[in-house]
């Protein structure tokens, strides 16, 4: 099996969500092939899990004081900061595809296994996977978190690589900032690592390039591709739903609602 490759590089914070979305309508459809899909956002956004309360993770106001945004996924996992310092990539694909796992933890494990194989050959040795968290640890700290949708038919596990991160930043933003971390960590920095200060300076293609060839040993060859014409009028159709506060608070709307009825 060889999957479709494609890399958006840097691109507005709301398009990303929206494209990855678009890929799983085309997929289900077999308007396309299996995909692995990387970007970048344009500026820094807390992106926010299908079913993660807002206002029990984020502080909203701080967020609007800043002109950062908020922004819900159709995928499950939790609440994080990102900017371009880091590459998200999705990995899309049929649930009956040929070679692959089937069911959530057996996915997680063998597309975590390509960031792993990444890590390793960019030089970091003291690599493991939590199957508990769905995350990668370089050197005893998070270096790479997880989501993941089926829907349809088709899976999309999605994650961040980070090539750099900003703690202070993410702690204006986030109630709780190490709340995705191991038990006991107190501060951010004690508990995430990224590429920069494991192993010194790196671009952002390099990261890309060894993040792909991890893939490539735990997935399969890759063949270059772009979004076809179909999926860039899904995503720019998508775009007003996650520009919303209809869906970016949908979680806590419904649970008011329920409140109300009880």
């Amino acid at each position: 099996m060889t999957w479709r490759f494609i890399d958006l590089g840097v691109v507005d914070c709301f398009y990303g969500p929206a494209s990855f979305e678009a890929i799983m309508g085309a997929r289900t459809k077999d308007l396309v092939s299996d995909t692995i899909l990387f970007w970048r956002p344009d500026k820094p956004a807390i992106y926010v899990g299908y079913h993660q309360l807002v206002n029990v993770d984020i502080n909203v106001e701080a967020c609007k004081a800043a002109g950062v945004p908020i922004i819900r996924r159709i995928l499950g996992g939790g609440t994080g900061y990102c900017d371009s310092d880091q590459i998200i990539y999705n990995v899309i694909f049929k649930e009956d595809a040929a070679g692959l796992p089937y069911g959530p933890k057996g996915v997680y494990i063998r597309v975590l296994g390509g960031v792993i194989e990444a890590l390793k050959t960019l030089g970091i040795k003291d690599v493991l996977l939590d199957e508990e968290r769905f995350s990668v640890y370089a050197n005893e700290k998070k270096i790479s978190g997880s989501g993941q949708l089926s829907s349809g038919g088709v899976v999309n596990s999605s994650g961040s690589f980070l090539v750099d991160f900003n703690c202070f930043e993410m702690s204006k933003y986030l109630k709780d900032p190490v709340k995705n971390l191991k038990t006991g960590v107190m501060r951010p920095e004690d508990g995430l690592t990224w590429l920069r200060r494991e192993i010194g300076k790196i671009s952002v293609e390099e990261a890309g390039t060894g993040l792909l060839a991890g893939f490539e040993i735990a997935l399969g060859p890759v063949k270059l591709g772009k979004l076809t014409d179909h999926e860039l009028f899904s995503a720019k159709m998508l775009l007003p739903k996650y520009n919303s506060d209809e869906w970016t608070f949908r979680a806590d709307i419904r649970k008011e609602k329920r409140k109300k009825k009880d």
